[in-house]
């Protein structure tokens, strides 16, 4: 979670973004565990980072789209995901 923190914190986040980004094409070698856990670890931080500057009015319109038959996909699927992130450490 430090990690996460310390990308979150950067004052200029676009700039965070371009580093990964050429970080990845770069230097990875796509087909190791390694690059994998990066790109997921970046994709996870996009996700933080989206969730964390939407206004309040924008969590109050995704709020809305939720339909009530959905709840029980989205809570399985949060169920899948924090088990596969206690796999992962």
């Amino acid at each position: 979670m430090k990690d996460f923190e310390f990308f979150l914190k950067q004052t200029n986040f676009l700039k965070v973004v371009d580093t990964l980004e050429k970080f990845e094409q770069g230097l990875l070698d796509k087909d190791s565990p390694r690059a994998r856990e990066f790109v997921l670890f970046k994709r996870q931080l996009y996700a933080m980072y989206e969730v964390q500057n939407r206004s309040v009015n924008e969590h109050e319109l995704f709020s809305f789209e939720v339909e009530r038959k959905n709840l029980t996909w989205l809570y399985r699927a949060n169920a899948d995901f924090i088990q596969e992130m206690h796999r992962v450490d």
